[in-house]
C-alpha cells in the first residue's frame, strides 16, 4: 500500500498544459503547504493529448527557472522520466502529482491525456502518483473556475495519502466545474464511457486537418451520463459523477487485459500449426 507522510514527502509536480499554466501554479501552492521539498518538471509548452508518448526521435532540453523548477521541451512522460533520472537522481520522489489539468479527464480521455500519462509513468517507475483535473463549462476553457479544486484538493490529498492504495494503482481525481458550495459529494468511481464522440476533426484546407474537442469549442456540449460500459453496483462512473457535480476519484492501473475474454479465446482459437 502507498502510505505517504505529506509533511516529509519529496513531491514531483508536472502537467500537460505547460509550465506557465494556471492549474500547475495552484497545485504547486497546495503542495508547498505540506512540504518544503516540492519540485517541478513540466513541459515547456502545452502538450494536451500527448498521451503516454516519449520523445525518442528528438533531443530534449532541460531548462532551469528556479532552484526547484524546470521545464522540458517534451511530453509529460518525458518530464517525469527526466525528473526522476536527472533532476532528482540523488533521491527519488515519494509522490508524483500531475495537474491541475484544465478540463476533466474521464472516460475515454484517460487514453489521450498527458496528465494521466504522467501519473502512469510514475507508476511504471514504482512511485505513487495522482492525476488531477478541473472540469470547466462547455465552450469556456479560457474562463475556468478553479473553486472546487482549490477548496477540496488539499484535504483530499491528506485523506488519500493516509488511506493509501495498491502499489500497482494510480489515482485519477476530477473536480466538477461548479462552485465549491455546490459540490454534491466525493465519489469513488469507475472509468466510464461517453455515449458520443467528443472529438472534432476539421479540414482547415485541402488535405490539412486539425483536431479539437467538442467540449472546448461548443457551448452546448455536454458530458453524457448514460453508461455504455460495464456497471459496478454501488459505484458511479467518472463521467456520471462529474456530470452530476461530484468529485470523482478513480483508481486506475496499467493492466489492459480483458480478463473475461481469456477463457473464451482459449476455447475458441484452435489454429492447427502442424
Amino acid at each position: 500500500m502507498s502510505f505517504i507522510n505529506l509533511n516529509e514527502a519529496r513531491i514531483l509536480i508536472t502537467n500537460d498544459d505547460g509550465i506557465s499554466a494556471e492549474g500547475i501554479k495552484i497545485l504547486i501552492s497546495i503542495a508547498n503547504e505540506f512540504s518544503e521539498d516540492v519540485w517541478v518538471v513540466a513541459p515547456e509548452f502545452e502538450k494536451s493529448g500527448a498521451s503516454h508518448a516519449l520523445s525518442f526521435q528528438s533531443e530534449l532540453t532541460l531548462k532551469k527557472y528556479e532552484e526547484k523548477t524546470f521545464s522540458v521541451n517534451g511530453t509529460p512522460s518525458d518530464c517525469v522520466a527526466i525528473g526522476i533520472s536527472s533532476v532528482l537522481k540523488d533521491k527519488r520522489p515519494d509522490l508524483i502529482l500531475s495537474g491541475i489539468n484544465s478540463g476533466c479527464n474521464v472516460g475515454e480521455d484517460v487514453t489521450y491525456s498527458g496528465t494521466i500519462a504522467a501519473a502512469m509513468e510514475g507508476l511504471i517507475r514504482r512511485i505513487p502518483s495522482i492525476a488531477i483535473s478541473q472540469n470547466y463549462e462547455a465552450g469556456k476553457k479560457n474562463q475556468i473556475s478553479w473553486d472546487s479544486s482549490k477548496t477540496y484538493l488539499k484535504d483530499l490529498l491528506v485523506d488519500l495519502t493516509k488511506n493509501g492504495w495498491g502499489k500497482n494503482v494510480f489515482m485519477n481525481i476530477n473536480f466538477p466545474y461548479c462552485s465549491a458550495d455546490l459540490v454534491e459529494s466525493i465519489q469513488i468511481t469507475t472509468q466510464g464511457n461517453r455515449e458520443s464522440d467528443d472529438l472534432i476533426i476539421r479540414e482547415v484546407e485541402k488535405s490539412k486537418f486539425r483536431f479539437g474537442l467538442r467540449r472546448r469549442l461548443e457551448d452546448n456540449a455536454k458530458l453524457t451520463i448514460a453508461p455504455i460500459n460495464e456497471v459496478i453496483e454501488g459505484y458511479m462512473s467518472d463521467v456520471e459523477a462529474i456530470a452530476n457535480k461530484h468529485i470523482s476519484v478513480t483508481p486506475l492501473h496499467l493492466d489492459l487485459t480483458h480478463h473475461k475474454s481469456l477463457e473464451v479465446l482459449k476455447k475458441g482459437l484452435k489454429l492447427n500449426l502442424n
